[in-house]
């Protein structure tokens, strides 16, 4: 069964922006968390100075074999992306449209 994590955040540097954020995401933090065993990861634009991170992992097992690095990522994250963490949300995956 996969696991799903989310993380929210809220832009607090008046300086950067979205765009920043996504570059950062592809050219970075996807790259590691894909390296981290994760299946798939999302940038999401959810308000206007908010955005989450929705992550798949094959199981609970595999991410929580990375938490710690994952931890260690959001609070790097948030502070390259000049915001600041408000949730971290996670579960499995109970039903999906994808094959």
């Amino acid at each position: 069964m996969s696991f799903v994590s989310i993380t929210t955040l809220r832009m607090i540097s008046e300086t950067e922006s979205l765009q920043h954020v996504t570059d950062l995401m592809q050219r970075k933090y996807f790259p590691g968390l894909l390296a981290l065993g994760a299946k798939h990861s999302m940038l999401v634009d959810v308000d206007l100075d908010r955005f989450a991170i929705v992550t798949v992992y094959p199981s609970r097992e595999v991410r929580d074999g990375a938490i710690a690095h994952v931890s260690a990522l959001r609070i790097e994250g948030a502070e390259e992306f000049g915001a600041k963490m408000m949730d971290a949300y996670g579960g499995e995956l109970l039903a999906s449209s994808e094959a």
